[in-house]
């Protein structure tokens, strides 16, 4: 019975729990996929961006942050290239 209950909470908490990123988003009518180079980005005007660091201080990528209605994209940049986009409810 522990068990049926386990996966059942595993069940129905997995689409809470879920990454919202994906490998494309629509920015100011045009498209930005995950490859894209830091340029095709930056020509969209981002309205907030972000200098990323990892644990000892050092550079670890850029995000930049695009405001929709109802929404913030989130577009990761490392080594010049788009490496990961996030979609986030306001």
């Amino acid at each position: 019975m522990r068990y049926l209950m386990f996966f059942l909470a595993v069940l129905i908490a997995g689409p809470v729990l879920a990454d919202s990123c994906s490998r494309s988003a629509r920015i100011n009518n045009k498209l930005v996929v995950v490859g894209d180079s830091v340029r095709r980005v930056d020509e969209l005007g981002p309205d907030r961006e972000w200098q990323l660091e990892n644990r000892h201080g050092g550079s670890a990528g850029i995000r930049m942050d695009f405001y929709q209605r109802g929404k913030t994209v989130q577009v990761y940049i490392k080594a010049g290239k788009v490496s990961r986009i996030c979609h986030l409810r306001d």
